[in-house]
């Protein structure tokens, strides 16, 4: 049985979360990231868990940081203002994790950078001006 299946039964409700925040957040949030999350957002007591598994598997260097506006899809961009308006942040910033906690579990989280100060009006083109990544 594979480790995605055994999630599965051991804590559905984990796994449903997982999902809907992969779903939310966009196709740039690998699975094991999102579930180390929700992991961390749920039950902060299994920091130690999410530790070791990222000690087990390391993807980049650990803390959030920040994708860059101008190289997402016009659609993508679409999609994340809309959010933002109804929301306010990313579904990751929704979470309110700790930097620290994140940083301390060895987690590389890629999160939504903020969008160009005047953004263009619905339906013209993005400007291509350059958008800054920022690492906490």
């Amino acid at each position: 049985m594979n480790l995605q299946t055994r999630r599965w039964l051991l804590a559905p409700l984990r796994q449903l979360r997982t999902r809907m925040l992969i779903r939310r957040h966009g196709p740039t949030l690998p699975y094991d990231t999102a579930w180390a999350l929700i992991t961390l957002h749920t039950t902060p007591d299994e920091a130690a868990l999410v530790r070791a598994w990222t000690r087990e598997n390391p993807v980049g260097p650990p803390g959030i940081h920040y994708d860059h506006w101008h190289e997402l899809p016009w659609a993508e961009q679409q999609r994340r203002h809309a959010w933002l308006q109804r929301h306010g942040r990313s579904p990751i910033q929704l979470l309110e994790l700790e930097a620290g906690l994140i940083l301390s579990t060895g987690l590389h989280v890629l999160d939504w950078s903020r969008p160009p100060e005047h953004a263009p009006p619905h339906g013209s083109p993005p400007n291509p001006s350059p958008g800054v990544g920022r690492q906490s």
